[in-house]
Formats: structure tokens, C-alpha cells, sequence
């Protein structure tokens, strides 16, 4: 375990980045002008990936402990719903998950877990389906659910699950910032630029790019340069392709990595940790001249009625 004085260390590094505000909260009535609560919105990232196996949920996990380091409010979804990946990085073993909310059994704050630094954690369940496959009323029912969390939490982490289907990219649309998860090997860059192609096909936006288990900057900016090359010959409707960071594969990410735990954890000093930092920082310093926050979990119901709309009409 890393010692306090490796952990001060590293939140003094993190001071001076600011914290996004805590969302406004507008009044709102009813088409009848009765006053309603008004509903916060988060600052949404959704990270992700296309093809399975680059280390999107360990980036995940490590970008929202390096965030917390902050001071904001920081939760992570486990949105590929029927696994547990990013419970088991935290080595919880939940009680109540997903599920328990669906069924009424639980609120979403009665399932929250507190993971390290104060991130909380909403458990997922092997007992869901993935939110595209889940009966429309259920689907529904369980994002107005999830919508609570905007009464929580400034910034909440979406760990998407692997490939580019609708589940994949309803979070990913929906989202203020999506982080792409990527490696040199060129099966994972050219997923990640199939991802990316789609991401342009609906929507004009910015991508985050990061590179896992370099053995070099050198190499993680060719895989960059790659990608930048082909989206841009191909001329890709996005506003920007950015080179976030990368994570060198090193023997201490290795070593974190087969004990299950955060690395930035358990070697808080770590080149891997300090590119970490700089992804958080790039991402914070984007989100706080952004003022806007957008419905997240609304917009993710509106793009999952939309498909089965469309589904319905072809069939």
C-alpha cells in the first residue's frame, strides 16, 4: 500500500485543478405552473472503447479515484449491466445491486457503495440485461432511478460496455465527454476507429483519445497519428480528435493490475498514475469552461426510444 506521505504528495499535485461548480438548479414548473424540485444536472464521461480486453474499466476506475483526489463528488456505472468489473477493481461485494432497484426493493441511494477516496460506486447485478435488451417500462423505470444520482454527485464516470452497439452508444451520445480506450495493437485502433467513425454518424463532437499499455510515448502518439490521419482523410464529422494521454504498460501497472487493485493506489507516483493525472486535468479544464451540462440520463432514454422507434418501423 502506498505510504501518506506518497499520498499527500500526489493530492498537492491535484490542488490546483479546479473542480467543476456544483450543477445550478433551475427552478422548473409543470405545464399547469405548479412548482416542481428542480433536477441537477452532472458533468457526464463516458469511457469506452469498442473492442473488449484494452483496459477501458481500469481507466475508468483510476480516472474517477484521480478526479476525487479533487475534492468533487465523483461516482462511477458499471453500464455494461449484467458484470461487476468495476466492483471487483474495488474489491466490494455488494448486497444490493441494479437489480434491487428495479424491483423496487431499493432506492439508488440505498445501494451506493463508498469506495476509496469517497467514490461512490453504483453496483451492478448478473441479474440485468443490457439497458437496450431490458422491456421498455423497465428500461424507463430504471433510468428515472438512475436520475437520482444528479442530486448526488457532481461528476459521474460511465464505464460503457465493449463493442459499438445501440447500448454503447446511448451512453456515449449522452455524454459531456467521451474518453476512446485504446492500445497499439492495430485490431484494438482500428475498433477504436470503427467507434469513432459511428460517434461522427450521429453526432458532431469531441473525442478523447487515450493510449493503454505503451511501452513508449513514442508509440502511443503513433497509434494518435494513426487514427488522426485516417478520420481526417476520410474527412469523420468530429470537432476534434485529442490525444489525451496515454499509460506506459510497466511492470508496477502490471503488478496492480493481477492484484485486482487501483494503481494509482498502490503506486501513487507512478508514470501511470501522472499520465492519469493529466487526462483528469485535460478533462476537468474542458468541463469547467463548459458550463453547459446536459440530461444525461434523459438524453440516454431518448436515444434508446428513438432505435426501438426505428426497429418497429423497418420490421
Amino acid at each position: 500500500m502506498p505510504n501518506r506521505d506518497q499520498a499527500s504528495n500526489l493530492r498537492r499535485k491535484v490542488q490546483a485543478t479546479a473542480v467543476p461548480a456544483a450543477p445550478n438548479r433551475e427552478p422548473r414548473t409543470t405545464p399547469d405552473g405548479t412548482a416542481v424540485s428542480p433536477t441537477p444536472r452532472l458533468h457526464t464521461i463516458a469511457v469506452t472503447g469498442g473492442k473488449g480486453g484494452v483496459g477501458k474499466t481500469n481507466i475508468a476506475v483510476n480516472l474517477a479515484l484521480t478526479i476525487a483526489q479533487l475534492g468533487g463528488k465523483v461516482g462511477i456505472l458499471d453500464a455494461d449491466l449484467g458484470l461487476a468489473n468495476v466492483d471487483m477493481l474495488f474489491r466490494l461485494n455488494p448486497r444490493y445491486t441494479l437489480k434491487h432497484v428495479l424491483t423496487g426493493e431499493k432506492t439508488i441511494e440505498e445501494i451506493l457503495l463508498e469506495g476509496p477516496l469517497g467514490v461512490s460506486v453504483i453496483p451492478a447485478s448478473s441479474g440485468i440485461q443490457a439497458l437496450a435488451n431490458l422491456p421498455e417500462s423497465n428500461r424507463r423505470q430504471l433510468i428515472a432511478k438512475l436520475s437520482h444520482l444528479a442530486h448526488i454527485l457532481d461528476i459521474l464516470i460511465i464505464d460503457t460496455p465493449a463493442g459499438i452497439g445501440d447500448n454503447v452508444m446511448s451512453f456515449v451520445l449522452a455524454a459531456n465527454e467521451v474518453v476512446v480506450v485504446t492500445t497499439p495493437d492495430p485490431l484494438a485502433y482500428t475498433d477504436a476507429y470503427a467507434l469513432i467513425k459511428l460517434i461522427s454518424q450521429k453526432e458532431k463532437r469531441r473525442i478523447n483519445l487515450v493510449v493503454n499499455m505503451v511501452r513508449s510515448v513514442a508509440e502511443a502518439r503513433e497509434v494518435a497519428e494513426i487514427l488522426e490521419m485516417v478520420t481526417k482523410k476520410f474527412k469523420l464529422n468530429i470537432s476534434e480528435l485529442s490525444f489525451a494521454s496515454y499509460l506506459p504498460y510497466d511492470a508496477k501497472f502490471r503488478h496492480a493490475l493481477r492484484k485486482q487493485v487501483p494503481f494509482i493506489l498502490e503506486y501513487p507516483e507512478s508514470r501511470s498514475a501522472k499520465c492519469l493525472l493529466i487526462l483528469a486535468k485535460k478533462l476537468l479544464s474542458v468541463m469547467t469552461r463548459n458550463s453547459h451540462r446536459n440530461d444525461f440520463f434523459a438524453n440516454v432514454e431518448a436515444f434508446q426510444s428513438n432505435q426501438m422507434a426505428a426497429q418497429k418501423q423497418s420490421e
